[in-house]
């Protein structure tokens, strides 16, 4: 895990940060999101996304990639700061990839964004949202200190109205 290199997103990783972050929902969402997305519309979705958030990124977001030293991309983290008066600063994704998972990477960059987050965030929050069907992360976020403090119903369309929940960390420090 040494040699990974973490560094901000630039605009030319928008390709490989959509291709991750479609692979991490159709291999950590198959059983959550619908099969005709996942199969055929996840990759557009994606891309889309990817390349509108990193060409045009907005003043309150941030974005940080994690290489290996072969040049793959092996994870990333998007976070909004102050999103929510209430619940402080977002994190809006965080995936690594599937040969990557438990090797420390997700919580490094976690931990990494909280560190970033804390000098800069008027609100000392931080939250995400998480199915609740994601068990493995739902543990994960557990584990380094994020608590359930809501439930409501995805917003996207190939979620058909899931549960998700809002995990919450009110001292970014805490977490950083």
């Amino acid at each position: 895990m040494n040699d990974i290199m973490i560094r901000p997103a630039i605009d030319q990783d928008a390709p490989a940060v959509a291709s991750l972050h479609a692979a991490s929902w159709r291999d950590t969402y198959a059983n959550i999101l619908s099969a005709d997305f996942l199969s055929d519309g996840v990759d557009a979705d994606r891309r889309a996304v990817w390349s509108q958030r990193l060409s045009a990124p907005t003043a309150d977001q941030f974005v940080n990639v994690a290489y290996d030293p072969d040049g793959r991309l092996l994870g990333f983290i998007c976070c909004y700061r102050d999103a929510d008066p209430v619940w402080g600063s977002l994190v809006d994704n965080l995936h690594v990839a599937a040969a990557t998972r438990g090797s420390g990477l997700g919580e490094r960059l976690l931990r990494d964004a909280a560190r970033l987050l804390a000098p800069s965030a008027s609100h000392s929050g931080l939250h995400l949202w998480v199915f609740e069907a994601n068990t493995a992360a739902l543990r994960f976020y557990t584990r380094l200190g994020g608590r359930v403090v809501e439930t409501g119903s995805s917003e996207n369309p190939a979620a058909g109205g899931k549960t998700v929940l809002r995990v919450h960390w009110p001292d970014v420090t805490q977490l950083a």
